[in-house]
Parts: structure tokens; sequence; C-alpha cells
């Protein structure tokens, strides 16, 4: 676990030099974004940049804290206790929660709110690795339609429906893909996958045509000109304010988008926003950081001969990077508007402490894993009795 990888001397070093590289040029992508509309709303430009600060500051507290106090085998006996606790406020957010921009997602308590959907991603990961981990090491291949093996499946799918009512198909989405993944991982048959996926198909199928603002959001993803000054806006902005940016970008600061022309510049279409002023080396580069990560995750995974924290960090690679692709794809066009933040780039304080947090997991199993391999290499192994000394010729084991 301590090799070294690439240009660091352990997978530690990497992976928090790219979590702090990555903090700070969200937040300096955050105030560019964010200083138009913090001015005009607060009357404080720097409003937005504040708030990222001292989410961050949050989120290397729970990221450090995690990681020296917290076994992560410790937090597999409460994986239950979690999900249940998320199905309660999920329920009292659909029924009580503060309503935003057509979507009731937020819990308020005082000066502080909160989107519990976002720490929903992260209980579903330690309920699987928790859960498919203990089938790994049994020697067993889950299978979702099997009581004993398939119930972190149907856990996952409630909550993601109560994430889905809200609504919010997105988070949904990316919730049920998480359990999926890990599922995959811990040898789930491939026909059983490919029969889930015809279902995952005719269920979003239903649920779109069920919901006439959903098969909007397709009809204009797939042809947002036909109505540019409605339901085509955002998209056509997005791919305006990249566009713009060509090879090098405007200037820093001198992004048009920010301008009120383009609508979350500075959460889900942040990355619209990183292109329009950083240009296609910009874009490039942060797509390499991502990949970067994703690699150095990857390795500590590889590298975890626990089995349940191997899922543990492996579902949050799928988290934080394959998150981050969706969003630039999102904001890009590849695929439809469906919320989903780009990880460490876009304001939202919830999910930084929670994609802090899940960092802070990978660092917990790394640091167990580091701990084992030292106590290997300290503890000699055992002599054969043949060449101890003072243990007699003919008490000495023979074949």
């Amino acid at each position: 676990m301590g090799k070294r990888i690439m240009f660091w001397d352990n997978a530690r070093d990497a992976l928090l030099s790219l979590v702090f590289f990555l903090l700070v040029l969200g937040a300096v992508n955050v105030f560019s974004a964010s200083y138009v509309a913090a001015a005009d709303m607060f009357g404080n430009g720097y409003h937005y940049l504040l708030r990222y600060g001292i989410f961050s500051l949050a989120g290397l507290l729970v990221m450090f804290g995690i990681e020296k106090k917290v076994d992560y085998h410790w937090l597999f006996k409460y994986d239950q206790i979690f999900c249940v606790l998320l199905t309660g406020i999920l329920i009292a957010v659909d029924i009580f929660g503060r309503a935003t921009k057509g979507a009731q997602r937020w819990v308020i308590l005082g000066p502080i709110s909160f989107q519990p959907s976002e720490f929903v991603k992260l209980a579903v990961i330690l309920l699987g690795a928790h859960y498919l981990g203990q089938l790994m090491e049994q020697g067993k291949r889950p299978h979702l339609l099997r009581r004993d093996t398939g119930m972190a499946f149907w856990e996952t799918a409630f909550l993601s429906f109560l994430v889905l009512i809200q609504p919010d198909m997105g988070t949904a989405a990316i919730i049920m893909t998480l359990m999926i993944i890990l599922y995959i991982l811990a040898g789930l048959p491939m026909k059983e996958f490919w029969s889930l996926l015809g279902v995952a198909f005719v269920g979003a199928a239903a649920a779109v045509i069920q919901a006439p603002y959903r098969l909007a959001r397709i009809l204009f993803w797939l042809h947002p000109e036909q109505d540019p000054q409605g339901k085509g806006y955002q998209a056509i902005q997005s791919f305006n304010a990249i566009g713009s940016g060509r090879f090098f970008g405007e200037p820093f600061g001198m992004g048009t988008g920010k301008f009120f022309y383009l609508p979350e510049a500075h959460t889900d279409f942040a990355f619209a926003n990183y292109c329009q002023e950083w240009g296609f080396l910009g874009a490039v580069f942060l797509i390499l950081v991502f990949l970067l990560l994703g690699v150095v995750l990857y390795y500590i995974g590889q590298r975890t001969q626990d089995r349940k924290g191997f899922l543990l960090v492996s579902g949050v690679n799928f988290l934080v990077v394959g998150q981050a692709f969706a969003n630039m794809a999102m904001v890009c066009g590849v695929l439809p508007i469906i919320g989903v933040p780009l990880s460490f780039i876009s304001y939202g304080g919830t999910s930084l402490i929670m994609t802090m947090g899940a960092i802070g997991l990978v660092l917990s199993v790394y640091k167990d894993e580091h701990k084992k391999h030292r106590r290997s290499r300290e503890i000699p192994a055992e002599k054969p009795a043949a060449s101890r000394p003072g243990v007699p010729a003919a008490r000495r084991w023979r074949p």
C-alpha cells in the first residue's frame, strides 16, 4: 500500500494532492461564476465564495476526522440504522420539506439546510459494501431475486423511489446505479444484469411518460433549438458558453455566461462557465485530473485485501469520479439535464461535505490496509522446526 504511484511517494499523498487541487480549482470557479449573481442578490460578490470556503473547511474536518478516528468496519455495524434514519428523513422531506424550483428536497433546521438525498448516496455504498462484501467472503454470488442476497438492492430501490418522488430523477438514478455497480463487482450474473437493464429501461420510460416535464426535458435535450427561449434555453446557453471559450478561453472573470445568460452557472452548469474561461485546454486538463483521481482510487481499491473495503473504495470512486463525468456529459449535451453536481467544482454544501466524507472513508481503508502491511513485514514468519536451535533431530517433522 505504501508504494510510489506516478509523481507521489504513496497513494495517500496522491489522493490528498488531487483533492486539495480540486478544492482550489472549485473555489476559483465558484467565485468567477457566482460573483455577479451574488452581488445582485446579496450585495456581496464574495457571498458564495465565502460559503464554499466554509463548506470546504467543514469537509476537510469531516475527511480527516474519519481518517484518524473512525474505523470503517465500525460504520458497517450501523449501515442499516443509517438507511432507516434516512428513510424517515426522506419521507418527512416528501411531506414537509421546502419546495425550491418545483422540487421538495431540503431539510431546514434554523440557519442550517441540507439535502438528505446526497447522504443517501454514501449510505447505500456502506450498505452494499457491507452486505455484498460478506457474500464475497463466503464465496457466494449475489442474485437480485433471492431473499438472502438481494436485500441490499431492494432497500436501495425503496430509497431511490423516495428520492424520485421529490422529484429528483437524476439523484435517484445515481443512487440505484451505485448499488448495481457494487452488485456487478460482487459477481452478479450477467444474465441478471441484462434483465435488470431491460426492466430499468422500461421503468425509466414509464417515469418519463408519466411526468410531462420529464418527457419535455428529453425532447428538448435532443432538439433544444425548438424552444430556444423556453425549455431549450439552458442547453443552448451552455453550448454557447462552452463554444465561446474556444481553445484558450476568455480572460479570467470575463465569461459572459455569468451575466444572467446561463442559469445555474455556479451549481449544475459550473463546467460550462469553466470551459468559457479556460477553453478547450482547460477542459481537457480538468478531465485528466478527474481521470487521475479515478486511477488513484482504483489503485487503492485493487490493493485492498478486505472485500468490504474494496467495494467501499470502488463505490466512492464511481460516486465521485463517475458523477463528475455524468455532469460534464450533461452540460455538453451528451446526457439529458438531470441536475447532477460536478464534484468539487459545483457550489453545494451538502454535496461537498458528503464527497469529502467519502474520501475520508477511502483514507480509513487505506490506513487499515497500510497497518496490516506494516505488521506483516515487522513480524517474521516462524522458522521451520528443522532450522530452529534446540529442537532435537528426532522430533523434527519429516514428510
